[in-house]
């Protein structure tokens, strides 16, 4: 039997092909796992979408991103230099996204949509989520919740051997499954699945690299894969396309202009800029009028005259104020009993 699944997106057409030849399949949901590269500990077990683990991240800013770069043109020609040169005035703001996602027995790849060169890895079995009612999509490359995960007895936190000491000064580890590993997070991935019993496979963008291949064991749990959501309805709708990922982009890019908007008033607040230039930016900010071309000059002036060297030291200081704050809301949180997840002690094959 073959099973197809057809993708129409605006741009493309893509067909998705599972071969199952005599359908019954070498797979069940037991030999399926949860694998996430990360670069935050998963703090008593939970691991927290980024919305409520308070993530950050920075970005060029876009209020004063162009007056800046125009000034930075003045003196660095190279691109990579530019580049490094304006990353010190990429101004914080909060990452409002309210996924977590996994690949399913393989390990993330890097693509133009993102690089993953974290020190932590965590496994952890899906049979344990299946039934999670943040469960929005299951694919072997993308696996995403919708909220914060409590991992299982069963879950895997592998971490760098020399990170471990540091590890255990900040946070409680009891209780939770730890592994160091030396040498590349990749392997010690897979020797740690293969320890346990569960194939590896390799994962690009759209699956697995060999699941269209028939007779392959990639096919197999691909195969499987697709016939357990369309058996338990759950949906495979790439996370790119989705309604949450359309949402939580819109309201990023509305809290990163909000942070820049603090960031210019906490430049203009500094003194050095004058009472002239000072009254006019706050009138526009307030007219919202960012795109007049009047604006943009005063932006201009902005820069030239606080100067780039103390507008680095002046963005370092508000970026580390905002982090400041997060670091205080996060304390709060903390103060707050953690989620708590169904019971998945009853699982279907």
């Amino acid at each position: 039997m073959i099973n197809i699944q057809i993708i129409i997106t605006k741009n493309k057409l893509l067909y998705i092909i599972c071969y199952n030849k005599n359908g019954d399949n070498m797979y069940t949901i037991n030999d399926c796992v949860l694998i996430r590269k990360t670069g935050v500990f998963p703090e008593n077990g939970i691991i927290q979408t980024p919305i409520n683990g308070l993530a950050y991240e920075f970005g060029k800013s876009t209020i004063l991103g162009d007056a800046i770069y125009d000034k930075l043109r003045e003196e660095y020609t190279n691109p990579e230099d530019l580049i490094r040169e304006g990353k010190k005035y990429d101004v914080y703001f909060e990452t409002y996204r309210r996924t977590i996602h996994f690949t399913i027995n393989g390990v993330v790849a890097d693509s133009l949509y993102g690089q993953f060169p974290y020190p932590f890895a965590i496994i952890e079995p899906l049979k344990h989520h299946v039934d999670d009612d943040s469960l929005e999509t299951l694919r072997v490359e993308d696996t995403y919740f919708s909220d914060d995960m409590k991992l299982s007895d069963e879950a895997i936190i592998l971490i760098p051997e020399e990170e471990r000491e540091k590890l255990a000064e900040r946070y409680d580890l009891t209780g939770l499954n730890i592994r160091t590993y030396t040498g590349e997070l990749e392997k010690a991935i897979k020797d740690e699945l293969q320890e346990a019993g569960y194939d590896f496979f390799d994962v690009n963008d759209h699956g697995y690299r060999k699941g269209l291949d028939s007779g392959t064991k990639d096919s197999e749990m691909y195969t499987f894969i697709y016939e357990y959501c369309q058996a338990h309805g759950i949906p495979q709708k790439k996370h790119f396309y989705s309604d949450i990922n359309y949402e939580d982009q819109q309201k990023r890019m509305e809290e990163a202009e909000r942070m820049d908007e603090l960031h210019l008033k906490y430049i203009l607040d500094s003194g050095l800029v004058s009472e002239e230039v000072v009254e006019k930016t706050n009138a526009m900010l307030e007219d919202r009028r960012y795109y007049k071309q009047e604006f943009n000059e005063l932006m201009r002036q902005v820069v030239d005259q606080v100067g780039l060297e103390k507008l680095a030291e002046l963005t370092s200081e508000f970026n580390q104020k905002m982090i400041n704050e997060r670091e205080l809301r996060i304390m709060a949180n903390k103060e707050k009993k953690p989620q708590q997840t169904k019971d998945k002690s009853n699982k279907k094959d």
